[in-house]
């Protein structure tokens, strides 16, 4: 896949099979728009491409660093593996939100892109003030307005995703996505209070992407090609009374040495319960083996 970020290759795109829209966590619906081109792209020999933002016009106007459901490096990789020839991620700031809906299709469109035909949901708004539809890119391109996915009737869409994510109903979530909901990050350096009560964890910030419920989740953590489950805690520690932010701890049921400053991926299977402060570290310690024997049946069940 062919990523191209704040800039275009006509010669490699002209002609091809364009979907636009941010597809922020790349949810089923996402990937039944993806799938649709892909056919359309196959069937009449054409290469097949992405144009998303960055950051999500949403994010950039309400100024939240915390709003995307997933990083742009575990976007870019899922997008690999559903075989896109291109990527092109334009940088949304003030010179692009002032072009108009007429400017954005004749100037970047149609002059540095060049789709034969170019797909959209139905909701798709762009330009100044959000003048830009779909029935407008119709009278300049070959437009296709995708089917949009439901799961029982109900419309799939990002917002709902983060409301139940923030709300910590994972599987939900989960459900939607298609995956399970996941996050990528540094090993970072701990009070090493886990350790002292007999659970050694690995311990994450979570930064450029949304933040769930506090509480504890039955997890699983990948680094360098390998999984190990575990369980983990978003939250203060407020028992401990230690930590001024909010940090993923994970303690894994298998130990895994030299973790720390390490990249790894935590995905979250499901809400086991909420974060809690306790009297005493001996009724911590003993809610930790019962949430752990929780966690165990339930990806002993994955």
């Amino acid at each position: 896949m062919k990523i191209l970020r704040n800039k275009f290759n006509l010669q490699y795109t002209k002609n091809s099979i364009l979907v636009i829209g941010n597809f922020d966590g790349l949810h089923k619906g996402h990937i039944s728009i993806l799938n649709e081109a892909k056919k359309l792209s196959k069937k009449n020999n054409l290469k097949f491409g992405l144009l998303t933002f960055d950051p999500n016009p949403k994010e950039f106007f309400l100024k939240d660093k915390y709003f995307k459901i997933m990083s742009n490096t575990e976007k870019e990789k899922l997008l690999s593996k559903n075989k896109l020839d291109f990527l092109i991620i334009l940088k949304f700031n003030n010179s692009l939100r002032n072009k108009s809906a007429d400017t954005f299709i004749k100037k970047i469109l149609k002059s540095k892109i060049s789709p034969s035909k170019i797909i959209v949901g139905k909701e798709f708004k762009f330009g100044k003030n959000r003048t830009g539809s779909p029935s407008l890119l119709k009278n300049y391109f070959n437009t296709k307005i995708a089917n949009q996915k439901k799961i029982s009737g109900v419309k799939i869409s990002s917002s709902q995703i983060r409301k139940l994510i923030q709300a910590g109903k994972i599987s939900k979530a989960n459900r939607l996505l298609g995956r399970n909901w996941s996050v990528i990050g540094n090993v970072n350096s701990g009070n090493k209070i886990g350790r002292k009560l007999g659970y050694k964890t690995a311990n994450l910030f979570i930064n450029n992407c949304i933040q769930p419920y506090r509480g504890v989740y039955a997890t699983r953590l990948y680094f360098k090609n390998r999984l190990y489950n575990g369980i983990s805690n978003f939250g203060i520690a407020p028992t401990l009374k230690l930590k001024k932010r909010e940090v993923l701890e994970t303690h894994l049921f298998s130990p895994v040495k030299n973790l720390y400053k390490k990249k790894v991926k935590i995905e979250f299977f499901k809400f086991i319960r909420k974060e809690k402060k306790f009297k005493t570290k001996k009724n911590l310690t003993d809610q930790i083996k019962k949430d752990i024997t929780i966690a165990k049946k339930i990806l002993n069940n994955v």
